[in-house]
């Protein structure tokens, strides 16, 4: 596969692989990890994208200047100089279609990018998220303040083009930072939420809640990690990190009740949104630190036969460990985006005596290095 700017994008670090070779190279860099970990671990093979192209549902480009000319891209590797990425393959059409439009309206309406060295100038990025199934689109413009020149005339030129944007959002960033978002968030047009389709479930999502990059591929990892439970009619989960509820809404099926818990209270708002229109009534949702939720579950003897986690890219806590393997479960699932923390993290879980005897991986980022590893962990006989 061919890209014009793959050598300096970075992106695609495995464009020139085949899908066979990307497989051999995640399992074979994932069996290495295990591997210095001194784990008894066998990794299987990687359950590869049927669809890798034009799969992304999450894109967030940067603005530059070339002659006085506004474009549009994604970040060099390790750096903050933005390459011109148009009609990126690993986009769907339509959000490139959207990008090269808002790219086209910056330009003319002479909005002022945002300049990282300085701290002056008003735009600094675009995010776009795409629904696989609907085809449901939100358009996040992040403003380095509340001022919004011809802000109306873009969302009444962008709506008008694209039926498919059902919510454009202003979410200002006023910090010298690489984060992209920040808290403060205005909605310009529809309620700040499109829809999309994952296993058969309808999952609504706002601008900062965590979905997975690869839809298709993240209902083979559900899927799977369905399988790997193996859930009764009796069993009560514990889905922590459970963000907007996906994970927990989909075992809800397959046993007695869920729990989901999560930090971030709009997360939780969300994820009631989404048990509530899709009447699921044996799951609940608490806004609460997962660790201090299992401490007090331990200390007033709540119990759960099944604990998920799919935590951050940095991996789980010493004292998360400690306070789900008190609570006994008769099976943990660990589900990571980043195999290096999560063997870490293993082997922290194989000390309070809850070991696995295979790590299976999914893969939901199509040429590139990162794949995503799931293992169902038992207490050790």
């Amino acid at each position: 596969m061919k890209c014009k700017v793959e050598k300096i994008c970075g992106g695609c670090s495995l464009l020139k692989l085949k899908p066979s070779m990307q497989a051999d190279k995640k399992k074979k860099d994932v069996e290495e990890l295990v591997e210095k970990a001194h784990l008894k671990v066998r990794v299987g093979d990687v359950h590869m994208a049927k669809n890798d192209t034009h799969y992304r549902n999450k894109v967030i480009v940067g603005f530059a200047k070339d002659k006085g000319k506004v474009y549009s891209g994604l970040y060099a590797s390790h750096s903050h100089r933005v390459v011109k990425t148009e009609n990126c393959i690993m986009q769907p059409k339509l959000v490139n279609e959207i990008i090269n439009k808002i790219t086209e309206l910056v330009g003319s309406m002479k909005l002022e990018l945002y300049n990282e060295r300085t701290g002056t100038g008003l735009l600094r990025h675009v995010l776009i998220r795409w629904g696989h199934k609907t085809d449901e689109v939100m358009v996040v413009f992040v403003t380095s303040q509340k001022m919004f020149p011809s802000r109306k005339n873009m969302v009444r030129v962008l709506t008008s083009e694209f039926p498919q944007i059902k919510t454009i959002v202003q979410n200002i960033n006023p910090r010298k930072t690489s984060i992209v978002l920040q808290d403060e968030a205005i909605v310009l047009y529809g309620n700040g939420m499109i829809h999309d389709e994952l296993c058969g479930l309808d999952i609504a999502f706002s601008h900062n809640s965590f979905y997975q990059i690869h839809s298709e591929q993240c209902e083979v990892l559900y899927g799977l990690a369905k399988k790997m439970l193996d859930l009764k009619e009796t069993d009560t989960v514990l889905d922590t990190y459970c963000g907007v509820g996906t994970i927990g809404l989909t075992m809800t099926d397959s046993c007695k009740k869920v729990m989901g818990v999560e930090v971030n209270p709009d997360a939780i708002e969300n994820a009631k949104y989404n048990a509530k229109q899709n009447k699921i009534k044996n799951i609940e949702f608490v806004a609460m630190d997962s660790t201090e939720f299992m401490r007090q579950a331990r200390k007033y003897h709540n119990h759960y036969d099944a604990i998920i986690l799919d935590p951050p890219r940095a991996g789980t806590t010493k004292d998360f460990i400690e306070c789900a393997t008190a609570l006994n479960p008769r099976k943990i699932l660990y589900i990571s985006c980043d195999p290096r923390t999560q063997v870490r993290d293993l082997n922290q879980f194989r000390k309070q005596g809850y070991v696995t005897n295979k790590l299976e991986l999914v893969d939901l980022f199509p040429y590139t290095d990162h794949v995503e590893a799931i293992v169902s962990l038992q207490r050790e006989i």
